[in-house]
């Protein structure tokens, strides 16, 4: 299952209430979203962190400086190291949880190559019925193959969210996820 929208419409929001709900109803769940981080005094964005539905927390991306050795997606440098400490492992965990959320499949998460493998792995789960699975991804993915992959998936559903309707697909989703879930 996959939520696509544009930045800042509410894929994150959307994805946390999901585990909550899920929480709720004492589905384990394995993942992660990604967050903002803004400059506390002049409220401008300077990165993003990786965090964990177990409330870990580690660097994704921070504003850019010269001289990184880290790849870099716009003004973004990308925090490699941290981000594969935390995330890997979270992916990891779906082997022994009963659904996969990931906020997002992007551009700088798949700058990682341990990433980019625990994806391919993903994509074949999810084609072969092992793994409930439910990612966001960014509305501009044409190209992005493991995106691609994941579309032409059996059965894959694909929810477009916009500011119009995105309280309505809330529950569109949640609702997609637990007859996921229920199918098992």
């Amino acid at each position: 299952m996959l939520v696509v929208q544009c930045p800042r419409v509410g894929k994150t929001t959307i994805m946390r209430k999901v585990s909550d709900e899920l929480a709720k109803r004492n589905v384990p769940i394995a993942g992660f979203y990604t967050e903002e981080v803004r400059n506390p005094s002049a409220g401008e964005r300077i990165g993003f962190d990786v965090v964990t539905f177990t409330g870990q927390r580690a660097p994704l991306a921070r504003v850019s400086t010269t001289g990184t050795k880290n790849p870099t997606v716009g003004r973004y440098s990308v925090c490699l190291e941290e981000f594969e400490r935390l995330a890997i492992a979270a992916l990891d965990g779906r082997h022994s949880k009963q659904v996969l959320l990931l906020d997002e499949i992007g551009r700088m998460e798949l700058k990682s190559r341990s990433f980019n493998e625990r994806m391919d792995a993903i994509v074949k789960e999810v084609g072969t019925g092992k793994l409930r699975f439910v990612a966001t991804v960014p509305l501009k993915a044409s190209g992005i193959e493991v995106i691609e992959r994941l579309k032409r998936a059996k059965g894959c559903q694909i929810f477009h969210v916009k500011p119009s309707n995105r309280d309505e697909m809330y529950g569109d989703v949640r609702d997609a996820v637990l007859r996921l879930i229920a199918s098992q």
